[in-house]
């Protein structure tokens, strides 16, 4: 319910942040909250659902709102890793850092990067498409639908060491 609330607010204080450009790092400031822990610490299930408005934050930054709901696109996730190194503490503030760090014709890699203190506390990457109601958006139709020119970025060693996880995982 809480995550509800979230994005809630997030769609809220969209109306007052300022654009930014979709290949630009998109940050959000949080609280560690009673729903958010097991026992003393952040749990691990809850890791993925920020990452989610962390990628609906660089969305609602680059303008792309009204054109995804105009068209009826959707984010998908098919791949995540995360990779934590420090807990995060009920009450603690801490801010995501989200930004697309690589695409092809199909997917997007998305980075981020929950930070307390100016440190990471854990890293976590998502692979994933857009859905329309007629199946799969390529992402240069994305991309056409932002409407201004994107650079593309060389694959990061990361991305194609998950690649090469995720191919071996045989399901």
């Amino acid at each position: 319910m809480v995550l509800r609330i979230r994005f809630l607010f997030l769609l809220f204080i969209h109306l007052f942040k300022k654009f930014i450009g979709v290949m630009d790092e998109s940050t959000l400031d949080f609280r560690v909250l009673f729903n958010d822990v097991d026992i003393k610490r952040m749990s691990s299930d809850r890791y993925l659902p920020i990452m989610d408005l962390g990628r609906i934050n660089i969305i609602l930054q680059a303008g792309l709102l009204k054109k995804f709901i105009k068209k009826k696109w959707v984010p998908v996730s098919r791949v995540a890793i995360i990779r934590y190194k420090y807990p995060l503490k009920l009450f603690q503030q801490y801010t995501l850092k989200s930004k697309i760090i690589y695409w092809d014709d199909d997917w997007v890699w998305t980075e981020h990067r929950f930070q307390r203190n100016g440190r990471t506390t854990t890293l976590g990457i998502s692979k994933i498409t857009f859905v329309g109601p007629y199946g799969t958006v390529p992402i240069s139709e994305v991309i056409e639908a932002y409407g201004h020119p994107v650079s593309k970025i060389d694959m990061p060693k990361v991305v194609e060491e998950l690649i090469n996880v995720e191919l071996s995982m045989n399901i």
